[in-house]
C-alpha cells in the first residue's frame, strides 16, 4: 500500500488534498502526511528538503499542489518541478505536481452543491466552468454571504469537510487540473 506525502502553500490545502487523496484511493486509512507552508514562497523554498525528509520517513508517493492564481499553470508546474521536485530525492514517478487554476477552491466549487451537506439551507446555483472563475476562494466566500448575513464559509475551516462532500465525478468532469491528481491517485491506492 502506498504512503502518500502531501505539499501545498497552506494547511487548508493539504488537509483538503489529503480527504480528496483518501477519497479517491476508496481508504479512509490511507496514510497521508502533509505539510502546508505559509503561502507559495515557503513551498518554493523548503519543498525539497521536505520532500526529502517524508521519503526518508517512508513515504512513496508524493504531492505538490501550487495554485495557478492566476498565471499559466505550465508556468507554475515548470516551476514545482524545478525548485522542488528536482532538486529533492525523488523519483519523478513517485510525484504528481498538481496545479489548481486559479485556486483548489475552484475544485470545491465545481460541486457547490455538496455545501448543503455542511449547511442544509444554503442552496448555490451549479457553476459550469469553475476554473474560469478569477478567485475562487473569494467567490466561495461571496456565496456564502449573500445567502444570509454573515458569511458562514471559511476555507481554513470548511475546505476539508467540503471535499468529504463533492462528487468526484463532477469534479473531474468541470476541472481538468483535478485529473492529473484522480489518475495518479487511482494509479498508486
Amino acid at each position: 500500500m502506498a504512503r502518500y506525502a502531501v505539499l501545498g502553500e497552506d494547511r487548508s490545502d493539504v488537509e483538503t488534498l489529503q480527504v480528496l487523496i483518501r477519497r479517491l484511493a476508496a481508504n479512509p486509512r490511507l496514510r497521508v502526511k502533509t505539510k502546508g507552508y505559509d503561502g507559495c514562497g515557503g513551498l518554493l523554498r523548503k519543498g525539497a528538503r521536505d520532500l526529502d525528509e517524508f521519503s526518508k520517513q517512508g513515504c512513496d508517493r508524493f504531492v505538490v499542489a501550487y495554485d495557478a492564481d492566476r498565471d499559466d499553470p505550465l508556468t507554475r508546474r515548470e516551476l514545482a518541478r524545478t525548485r522542488v521536485l528536482a532538486p529533492s530525492i525523488v523519483a519523478p514517478e513517485a510525484c504528481c505536481i498538481v496545479v489548481p487554476v486559479q485556486e483548489l477552491e475552484a475544485w470545491l466549487l465545481a460541486d457547490v452543491s455538496a455545501v448543503v451537506n455542511i449547511w442544509p439551507t444554503w442552496r448555490p446555483d451549479p457553476i459550469a466552468n469553475p476554473e474560469r472563475i478569477e478567485d475562487p476562494k473569494e467567490h466561495l466566500e461571496k456565496l456564502s454571504r449573500d445567502s444570509q448575513r454573515r458569511p458562514r464559509y471559511s476555507h481554513k475551516l470548511n475546505n476539508p469537510d467540503l471535499a468529504r462532500h463533492v462528487d468526484l465525478t463532477v469534479l473531474e468532469r468541470k476541472c481538468p487540473s483535478f485529473i492529473a491528481l484522480a489518475a495518479f491517485v487511482r494509479a498508486n491506492p
